[in-house]
């Protein structure tokens, strides 16, 4: 319990050094859309830096706890080397990216959302970057280092069951406060209390708390199953390039009011997106448990 004690104040010291480094990540953000590096970044509000900024911190803090807890390496976080990694990172790919693409076609079906007229090349070579940042990164950091690390203190389940709790809660947090109009150290700590103000909403939280909730899940399952990242990172390409892929090429016509509870304003919103997660899972399942009879049959012949 010493463990989880300091996985808990891990996370605390997380939130402190986010809102400490929001600020400085966008006064460099600025720096370079002023420079004409990535024009794009003088329109992105502080909100999204601020939630951007917590993932670095995770990840900044992680060494320093992993020495903390005295972790003497990769093994030890219940990770092992995968000799199937190119067929667990397509299987999860293609299981996540045609359940989007299904979702996506049955809100085309039914006219909630339209194609773009227009649709760029750039979407698609944004949702690509996007995809393999994404999955890189949080696989590592969620799945990777902090189930893991929840692991070796809890039951298996029961250290999933807060892994996907705490992603979902950091991918859902959004500060409900306008950006300030003068960025300075202290604005990252005026955002806090703020952040969980979608979980005002009932049908937010249904539909988008718990599909990510669910995403976690999925992704933290096949992690301890396959005790190896590579289906994970496949998954969560697969749902990040769909969802950007339709975010950039759809518009929506079919007002809120008349899609909820089923359709929200984003692909991970309703309830129709959390069957969508949770058939993927099952097809992950499925394709696990032939892999175990086929290994099985092998044995026994």
């Amino acid at each position: 319990m010493k463990s989880l004690g300091k996985i808990i104040f891990y996370l605390l010291a997380t939130v402190v050094l986010g809102a400490l480094l929001a600020p400085p990540l966008y006064w460099g953000g600025q720096w370079l859309a002023g420079h004409g590096i990535f024009p794009a970044l003088a329109e992105t509000p502080f909100r999204r830096f601020f939630h951007r900024s917590l993932l670095v911190a995770a990840l900044a803090l992680l060494w320093p706890v992993a020495r903390w807890l005295r972790v003497p390496g990769v093994r030890a976080l219940g990770l092992e080397p995968n000799p199937r990694r190119g067929a667990d990172l397509g299987i999860g790919f293609a299981a996540s990216f045609c359940m989007m693409a299904a979702l996506a076609a049955v809100m085309l079906a039914l006219h909630v959302v339209k194609l773009e007229s227009d649709i760029k090349p750039g979407v698609f070579l944004g949702a690509i970057s996007a995809a393999i940042g994404a999955s890189i990164v949080e696989e590592w950091l969620f799945r990777g280092a902090i189930l893991g690390l929840l692991a070796r203190s809890l039951p298996r389940y029961v250290a999933l069951f807060f892994t996907s709790a705490l992603f979902s809660i950091l991918h859902f947090l959004m500060p409900d406060t306008a950006d300030p109009q003068m960025v300075g150290w202290l604005s990252g700590f005026a955002l806090i209390p703020g952040a969980f103000a979608q979980f005002r909403e009932p049908w937010l939280v249904l539909g988008g708390f718990t599909t990510l909730f669910c995403v976690g899940w999925v992704l933290g399952w096949s992690r301890l199953k396959t005790r190896s990242l590579w289906m994970p990172f496949g998954l969560h390409a697969g749902w990040v390039f769909g969802l950007k892929t339709f975010s950039g090429t759809t518009d929506r016509i079919m007002k809120l009011k008349y899609s909820m509870p089923w359709f929200g304003d984003s692909l991970y919103v309703g309830i129709g997106s959390v069957l969508g997660v949770l058939l993927t899972g099952l097809i992950v399942w499925i394709a696990l448990r032939r892999r175990t009879r086929s290994a099985d049959g092998r044995l026994a012949g």
